[in-house]
């Protein structure tokens, strides 16, 4: 529903309730009414009027129970008796289709052609800024993108940054003052030193791949390896061991050879965000945090918040928070002979974000396993004094398989981007062979790479991110489905009939009765900032699938059933201005899932 029919019915409701001579509510309660052809909203406040008005004698004897019900009637009556005296002023303002009084609420409908002029007028004025929310006071930082180095980019990380990078496209364009996107990159820990090692005892001097795409499964292979034969191998283990020792001591070889196999890494991270199209305003590395993580551990023991067991510092956050019920346990700090663990540098991170850029609130987006972890550090940063803690949260995603099984770095069965993102690719370029043979090949395959990477992410987004997510290949690429390119073929679809059209004459837009189909297409392009903001509020990029989605649908059956280039031309006119409305909304909706819309397919 527009603003300006909600700002518009407020307004009027006031002015019904002076008449009346009761005094304003603070807040003027509106919902809109489901959609069966024509546009409404309805009020309570006749109930809320009724509550702080009606006053009943209770006769003697009568128990809190009967009391109670005796009250409600009567306030039910007086709510009714209310909302048809609103109703009756509202009648005769004019503004409404239809007012009706029911139940104590009062429903207000619209002429359907009025509200589908402002509606199509607005998109118009707005263009690729319709559906954006009312600014907000908030900074936001949205963590994502949190690749190991020294092992490759695996598909498990495509749903965590096509999740995070939504967020935060999202939450900006729900209104908020700022939105910072950061990926934390896992650059030390053992992970590295035995990649390194393994790199040592059998690559020494190798350089990557001469192909970009060959380094994430060559960065793989040399981890699975040295993995395989650390744990398999007592004389393997105390060389890692001392390797490891060689690292805490800061050893110059060791160190020079982490910052150089260190940035092929990274390299390789950046190949693949520029391709998924992602940009961070903020990198951050573990690597960095070790020294910050020692400073808020021992800041954490001089203000109390945490104490010594076992020679190890630790926070008991259910006594300090003073729960009976074991809520968030007790989370260890530091190992006993004072060197770091994760936590250690996590809590030093998130410091850091609110120290330095500010921020009112944090998301990590991290998989579902670590949803007490990153309660335990945030609870432990309000218990130092941090407000904006309570208000940060984990993001959790489920792990994502193929039909043919899970993944494991460990054993070497991770399916990598490089590999996915081919294959995605090449089947893609086929489809778009079979359906547009006379196409040129530049142009094919330009479609096939923006068809195969909408493919992706959108697979990767129409699932709950609760929930593990299977991929199938052959649905994410079903033009027919549930899909990607469904929607983009909707879009290419109407760019192609408003390239085809004169111009649209916006000052003189007429539309004379709306058949269902129309009234159903344009319902659902008002809807978009309502999925906005549904999706910023519980950090759901599916709510706005699942609108993209039907909205592509829901125009398709307006182009099976409505002719548009060949109607009359006060009608094409107004069928102009549907299609042009539907264009926008696709568009803002893909990008807000970080997918192109093309204008040609």
């Amino acid at each position: 529903m527009l603003q300006q029919e909600i700002s518009q019915a407020k307004e009027a409701i006031r002015e019904a309730i002076a008449q009346l001579g009761l005094p304003q509510p603070e807040n003027i309660d509106l919902r809109q009414i489901p959609f069966s052809g024509q546009w409404g909203l309805a009020t309570s406040v006749c109930h809320q009027l009724a509550r702080n008005e009606v006053q009943v004698d209770i006769p003697e004897g009568l128990s809190k129970k009967e009391a109670r019900k005796l009250l409600e009637a009567a306030s039910r009556e007086r709510a009714q008796s209310l909302a048809e005296s609103i109703a009756n002023y509202l009648s005769r303002k004019g503004i409404f289709a239809d007012v009706q009084a029911q139940n104590g609420y009062v429903n207000m409908f619209f002429e359907p052609s009025d509200v589908a002029l402002r509606l199509l007028a607005t998109v118009h004025e707005q263009g690729d800024s319709y559906g954006r929310g009312n600014p907000k006071s908030e900074t936001v930082m949205v963590e994502y993108g949190q690749p190991n180095t020294h092992k490759q980019f695996h598909i498990g990380h495509l749903r965590n940054t096509a999740l995070g990078d939504s967020i935060a496209r999202i939450l900006d364009f729900a209104g908020y003052r700022k939105v910072l996107k950061a990926s934390y990159i896992g650059d030390i820990g053992a992970h590295v030193i035995k990649w390194l090692w393994g790199y040592n005892k059998w690559h020494s001097g190798e350089q990557p791949p001469a192909d970009p795409y060959k380094i994430g499964p060559w960065l793989e292979s040399i981890y699975v390896e040295a993995n395989s034969a650390i744990e398999s191998n007592p004389d393997y283990q105390r060389e890692y061991r001392d390797l490891f020792a060689r690292w805490d001591r800061r050893d110059p070889e060791v160190v020079e050879l982490w910052r150089r196999t260190r940035e092929w890494s990274l390299n390789y991270f950046r190949r693949i965000f520029k391709e998924l199209d992602v940009n961070f305003d903020v990198w951050f590395y573990e690597s960095d945090f070790e020294e910050p993580g020692k400073k808020i551990v021992q800041d954490l023991l001089n203000k109390g918040v945490a104490e010594i067991d076992e020679g190890a510092p630790i926070v008991r956050i259910d006594q300090k928070l003073g729960l009976e019920k074991e809520t968030y346990r007790t989370i260890v700090l530091q190992r006993s002979d004072g060197t770091s663990l994760y936590q250690t540098k996590e809590l030093a991170l998130t410091r850091t974000k609110f120290d330095e850029y500010k921020v009112d609130r944090i998301l990590n987006v991290v998989d579902v396993r670590q949803t007490l972890y990153f309660q335990q550090v945030f609870k432990v940063l309000e218990l130092l004094g941090y407000e904006q803690a309570r208000n940060s949260q984990h993001i959790p995603y489920e792990l994502v398989s193929l039909p043919t099984g899970p993944m494991s770095s460990r054993e070497g069965t991770t399916v990598g981007y490089d590999e996915f993102a081919t294959e995605m690719y090449e089947r893609a370029l086929e489809v778009v062979r079979e359906k547009n043979p006379e196409m040129p090949q530049e142009q094919q395959e330009r479609i096939a790479r923006i068809v195969s990477m909408g493919s992706m992410k959108f697979g990767m987004l129409n699932r709950d991110n609760t929930r593990v997510l299977v991929f199938d290949k052959e649905e994410a690429l079903d033009f027919d489905g549930f899909s990607a390119p469904y929607v983009q073929y909707a879009h290419a679809r109407a760019c192609r009939i408003l390239e085809k059209a004169p111009d649209i004459d916006w000052e003189n837009l007429r539309i004379g009765e709306l058949s269902t189909v129309e009234t159903n297409l344009l319902e659902m392009i008002s809807r978009l900032n309502e999925s906005v903001e549904r999706a910023a509020r519980e950090y759901k990029p599916l709510h706005v699938v699942n609108y993209v989605y039907e909205l592509a649908k829901t125009f398709n059956e307006f182009y099976r059933v409505s002719p548009v280039l060949r109607a009359e031309e006060e009608v094409r006119n107004f069928r102009l201005a549907v299609v042009y409305a539907t264009k926008v909304c696709l568009a803002n909706s893909l990008y807000l899932l970080g997918i192109e819309a093309p204008e040609v397919m």
